[in-house]
């Protein structure tokens, strides 16, 4: 029988995604097979090169929050690369991107992915460091800002609160789903029983339109699939 498959959809860079997903992989009593994530090792070996400099960064800026609780939240940048470890340390993950994130980030962002790297770690502190900055649709419907966070749980549920309010349902890229369906078949080649993980962009769990997604064309494979969204 084939492995069951547990894809988990966040948001990226979102220290609630991440507190959520650690959470929902707490429940699972044995180690997955392997886990399938959203990176091409490259790209997150230079996001998590970042996450010092984020926690040093954000220390002086609350003072509720613990040198720990500092270094905790920067985990948020790129976490779907590795906060399984957390659970399963030696679980092996598969880089569903290898060989093509580099080259999308220069076609769809002009630069490299030194330089993408920066830009998310300067986004990510900015958003820990003033989470009351109003999203668009509290600009739009003139709603006040929200006092400021008193605890740690509060930041993080501001910013979760936040990521989500202003996730879209993107259209297209359907190709990275299909390329990703490919490389989770062939891994599984040869495996029975037990389960896999998959941590990726909440938007691959379901179509907009169609069944072009990574969950469906799992499933057109004959995977038997529970979907998590790591949403509050």
């Amino acid at each position: 029988m084939l492995p069951t498959i547990w894809i988990y959809g966040g948001v990226h860079n979102d220290p609630g995604s991440r507190q959520k997903f650690l959470q929902e992989f707490a429940k699972q009593g044995t180690a997955p097979h392997f886990v399938a994530v959203e990176w091409e090792k490259s790209v997150f070996e230079h996001l998590a090169a970042w996450r010092p400099w984020i926690a040093e960064g954000l220390r002086p800026r609350w003072d509720f929050l613990t040198r720990e609780d500092c270094d905790e939240l920067s985990l948020a940048l790129a976490w779907e690369g590795d906060a399984y470890a957390n659970r399963f340390q030696n679980t092996e993950p598969l880089w569903l991107e290898t060989g093509f994130q580099e080259a999308d980030i220069k076609q769809r962002h002009g630069m490299d992915a030194c330089k993408f790297a920066e830009v998310c770690a300067c986004r990510l502190l900015e958003d820990l460091l003033n989470p009351c900055s109003p999203t668009t649709k509290e600009f739009m419907a003139n709603i006040d800002a929200p006092s400021e966070p008193k605890s740690k749980k509060e930041l993080i549920d501001r910013l979760w609160n936040t990521a989500w309010s202003e996730a879209f349902d993107g259209s297209g890229g359907f190709e990275r789903d299909a390329r990703w369906a490919v490389a989770i078949h062939e891994r599984v080649t040869g495996l029975r029983d037990g389960w896999i993980a998959i941590v990726v962009g909440w938007t691959h769990l379901a179509p907009a339109t169609g069944n072009q997604r990574l969950r469906d064309l799992l499933l057109s494979k004959g995977f038997s699939i529970n979907s998590v969204r790591l949403a509050p």
